[in-house]
């Protein structure tokens, strides 16, 4: 097994031992807390416990890993150095409500990129797991992006920080998008695009743990991601078009200013 067997293994392993969790809490999770003062922002005991246990079990494996983590924060990262980067749940706010539109996200990156990607639904039992040059799979089923080839006939989705920018992602999309879609995780969103159920992910003000699972995903699935100018994205990424690739230029010209 390869180190990057190894990585992905670990990451699937991980993230499973901790549905169990995830399930026990979800719909009723009790206290819920505020973050960085932003009542849209909502943060539970259930978030930080399975971060906890998954840097723990990552640490035990590989001592001198390097982790960002939603609840816990980064680290320095050199120029080449791997990457874990953990959102322990995504979709907070529809795992407080009972919405089974969250998940646990892990990726691992490099100085190429997205490495590998683990996204686990654990009120579904879906699982969507991704190695750079090995495919893209759903279950152990390989998935691929959607055929749609114009904005016109294309269907997916929209998410925001600040609801000025979430206007106007929706005003620029609307006219020409057969259908626009908001299910509030941004990582689960951008696997619909990879499994082919969505064709598009857009949002603005996100951050690298939203994404760092399911682009990886994407990229294996035959997706496309850059910024809202086209560019490529990095680990210090704040905004992302994610397609099927065959509309990402039409997103890029409506999304571009």
């Amino acid at each position: 097994m390869t180190i990057e067997q190894q990585y992905l293994f670990l990451a699937v392993t991980v993230a499973k031992a901790n549905g169990g969790v995830f399930k026990k809490y979800f719909g009723h999770v009790g206290q819920v807390m505020i973050k960085n003062n932003d009542p849209r922002n909502l943060v539970t005991k259930v978030d930080r416990q399975i971060e906890t246990n998954i840097r723990a079990e990552i640490l035990k494996k590989f001592p001198d890993a390097k982790i960002i983590g939603e609840e816990f924060g980064g680290c320095t990262l050199a120029k080449n150095d791997i990457v874990w980067i953990i959102d322990p749940i995504d979709g907070t706010t529809n795992y407080i409500r009972g919405i089974p539109l969250c998940c646990i996200s892990i990726g691992v990156w490099d100085s190429k990129g997205p490495l590998l990607g683990v996204v686990y639904n654990p009120v579904t039992e879906q699982i969507y797991t991704a190695l750079r040059g090995k495919s893209a799979f759903l279950n152990g089923k390989r998935i691929k992006v959607s055929n749609i080839s114009k904005l016109s006939e294309a269907s997916g989705g929209i998410g925001w920080l600040n609801p000025t920018d979430g206007k106007k992602m929706f005003n620029s999309i609307i006219d020409d998008a057969r259908k626009v879609r908001v299910l509030a995780t941004s990582s689960w969103q951008t696997c619909l695009v990879a499994s082919g159920q969505f064709d598009y992910y857009t949002t603005k003000y996100v951050n690298i743990w939203d994404v760092a699972g399911p682009l990886a995903i994407l990229k294996e699935a035959g997706g496309k991601f850059t910024d809202f100018k086209g560019n490529i994205l990095k680990i210090n990424l704040k905004e992302i078009i994610a397609s099927n690739g065959k509309i990402q230029s039409e997103l890029v010209k409506k999304l571009a200013n």
